[in-house]
């Protein structure tokens, strides 16, 4: 499975008031609420929940072919530590893995298939995987019928998650 969300932290206390009346509630679960109203710095703790959950999303999205409509309150995230979570979404049990420093919260999938990403431009990255892979030529960047995306070269596809906000872009492959 992938799925990959970055939250530029700067941009999103500039445009979201997490405190705002009931948005909390939208987005979080009673227990997730706990958590983030008694972490050491509950907005962190709050886009930590968000990446995870979109990670989630779109790891689900892609492997059961869902339309793109996202219901955070349908996921429900637990921490295991400071960098690992677990995601539910069904009967679905997602671990994630939480990148985080004063620019940006990063969530991830762990899967054994998808160890690789990449911080940086589209250019970059298509660079970085024709290169990786040894291909003659770059690979295209397009999106399926339901609107994931993926990479093509000659007969080949490589599914990608894509996350950007504010500044960053992060790929996992």
């Amino acid at each position: 499975m992938i799925g990959n969300d970055i939250v530029d932290l700067t941009k999103a206390k500039q445009e979201t008031d997490i405190f705002r009346s009931r948005y909390l509630e939208k987005v979080c679960l009673p227990l997730e609420i706990r958590l983030v109203l008694a972490a050491t710095d509950p907005v962190e703790c709050f886009w930590r929940i968000w990446t995870m959950k979109e990670s989630a999303y779109k790891a689900v999205q892609r492997q059961f072919n869902l339309k793109p409509i996202f219901n955070p309150s349908a996921f429900t995230c637990v921490f295991e530590n400071s960098e690992v979570g677990t995601v539910y979404f069904r009967d679905q049990q997602l671990f994630t893995k939480t990148l985080r420093n004063e620019d940006f919260v990063y969530s991830e999938i762990l899967d054994s298939e998808h160890t690789h990403r990449f911080f940086g431009a589209d250019s970059d990255f298509l660079l970085q995987v024709k290169n990786e892979l040894d291909l003659p030529l770059l690979p295209e960047f397009i999106k399926t019928g339901t609107g994931l995306p993926i990479l093509k070269w000659a007969d080949k596809t490589l599914p990608v998650s894509k996350t950007h906000h504010g500044i960053f872009q992060v790929f996992q492959y």
